[in-house]
């Protein structure tokens, strides 16, 4: 089983329930190592989209300011 059905399963474990079709395993701290059922939520995908792209466009404007 990879990494994305175990973080997947031990989010459903936590909810007591099965994730919707429109629902995705989001990482609070951002890091898809950090499997710790209290760094899991449930989010809709489109939401999950728009808060990935909101913490990749963060690093590329800080990683332009700083010069990186």
């Amino acid at each position: 089983m990879g990494r994305y059905a175990n973080h997947r399963r031990r989010l459903e474990k936590k909810l007591g329930r099965k994730l919707r079709e429109d629902e995705e395993c989001h990482h609070r701290d951002h890091n898809p190592l950090n499997g710790n059922p209290d760094n899991l939520e449930a989010m809709i995908i489109k939401e999950h989209k728009i808060e990935t792209f909101k913490g990749k466009n963060a690093l590329r404007l800080y990683r332009k300011k700083k010069g990186v």
